[in-house]
């Protein structure tokens, strides 16, 4: 039991980042700013970092259309 636990919490530990950055570039599909994201995760990133990821976001979303 125990080492299942482990395994689990090393496993969404991992995965983490991950799902926070597809959390960002959700909130700023649905219009939210960099600079209010940024306090919404309680400057886990930084502003600039949260602004460089939607901007490639958006970058990457116009060369496909």
């Amino acid at each position: 039991m125990t080492r299942t636990k482990l395994a689990e919490a090393a496993r969404v530990y991992r995965e983490a980042p991950d799902h926070l950055k597809a959390a960002i570039l959700e909130a700023a599909d649905k219009g939210d700013r960099p600079a209010e994201i940024t306090r919404a995760i309680d400057h886990t990133y930084t502003a600039d970092y949260v602004a460089r990821l939607v901007r490639k976001h958006r970058n990457a979303g116009q060369k496909d259309a």
